[in-house]
């Protein structure tokens, strides 16, 4: 072959024959530059403002008993705390029953729509009777208990070292607006959040005194003997979202107290009670404050209050609104023309009649309202 002649090729490739002449003295590079453009999206979210809260601590309950639980030392005796250290009579009849009745509400309503297996007592309960709601109601009322008034007010003290971030709302305030809704023609229903429209407060706080034990060390030499005796108390805290309707938080407090005396029991404190719920409460103050102040830690905040929704059903002539029924977020929320009290944002209406077509829509609640809704046949 000759120098610089050209020299055909014939490049076969998956069926397809493409000519390339290459020349013997020159050779051509192409190079192709592949540019990629990357499109990013910012999304901004909107940062949620950050509101103080007004709280009300209602009175301390125990699980000390009759017929439960009983505090016992390690020897399993019945701890005998010195009488002013403890309730009298006359403390255990100024206690707020109503406060009570309303605390073990709550606990039934989280218990009822945190679990799975009691969906259906949850549907027979949306069956409402006023009678049998007023009946257990004041049959929890009149419930035993011994409350422990000290403790609600030694948290309310020691939450008020941190107004910045809490107010402390009046508990005979909240008392008064309690037995105002008990007297309503549908309660309890949306009492929590009644409660919170009546008096501005935005959580509830109340706690049960769950255990106290003892134990007892005992030292005898070099010509003395000493009886160590190590205290502890553990409350139980629960802090309930008005606006939300549920437990938002709840934890666990030890006061810890150390006694020591020598075995003539010449010295003797008697508060030791106090000074554990102030050891406990102390702690839970500060977890509290924690918990709630505004920054990137912030684990609990408060809920907008909620805002009356009225459904205005019409269908024809001889149509009445109450005949149909109202589901808020798949929930029942009652009739045509009832008012309800929804929280802020965005929900899912779904109204329902015999003989007529189910009409679904969303709705963001931002004020009072009241929709008027065509349902079809």
């Amino acid at each position: 072959m000759r120098k610089g002649s050209r020299i055909l090729f014939a490049l076969i490739a998956g069926g397809t024959i493409g000519l390339m002449t290459l020349s013997a003295a020159e050779k051509t590079t192409e190079v192709t530059t592949k540019t990629t453009t990357v499109i990013t999206e910012t999304v901004v979210k909107e940062k949620v403002k950050w509101s103080p809260f007004r709280v009300c601590v209602l009175d301390f309950s125990s699980l000390d008993l009759q017929g439960q639980k009983r505090f016992l030392d390690e020897k399993n005796n019945a701890i005998k705390i010195p009488p002013q250290s403890t309730l009298n009579d006359a403390d255990r009849k100024s206690i707020n029953s109503v406060m009570q009745g309303f605390v073990r509400m709550i606990d039934a309503w989280d218990n009822t729509k945190t679990n799975t297996e009691n969906r259906n007592a949850q549907v027979d309960d949306n069956k409402f009777s006023r009678e049998k709601a007023l009946d257990l109601y004041n049959t929890v009322v009149k419930g035993e208990a011994r409350p422990m008034v000290i403790g609600a007010e030694y948290l309310s003290a020691y939450l008020g070292r941190h107004n910045d971030v809490f107010t402390c709302v009046d508990a005979s305030q909240v008392a008064l607006a309690m037995k105002k809704l008990q007297s309503a023609p549908d309660f309890p229903k949306d009492f929590m959040l009644r409660l919170a429209r009546e008096t501005g407060a935005t959580h509830l706080i109340y706690g049960t005194v769950s255990d106290l034990r003892s134990k007892m060390n005992t030292f005898k030499g070099y010509g003395i003997e000493t009886k160590t005796t190590n205290y502890q108390l553990d409350v139980i805290l629960k802090m309930v979202d008005l606006a939300a309707q549920h437990s938002v938080y709840s934890n666990v407090y030890t006061g810890n107290y150390r006694e020591q005396r020598p075995g003539s029991g010449a010295q003797f404190d008697n508060n030791i009670f106090q000074n554990l719920m102030t050891s406990a409460l102390e702690q839970a103050a500060e977890d509290l404050y924690d918990n709630c102040k505004p920054g990137r830690k912030n684990k609990i905040s408060v809920t907008p209050l909620p805002y009356t929704l009225t459904i205005l059903p019409a269908g024809g002539m001889f149509f009445k609104p109450a005949s149909a029924e109202i589901f808020v977020d798949q929930t029942r929320a009652g009739n045509g023309g009832d008012s309800m009290l929804i929280p802020a944002g965005k929900h899912t209406i779904t109204v329902k009649a015999a003989n007529y077509k189910p009409k679904t829509f969303d709705v963001d609640v931002t004020k009072d309202e009241t929709i008027r809704v065509k349902l079809e046949k």
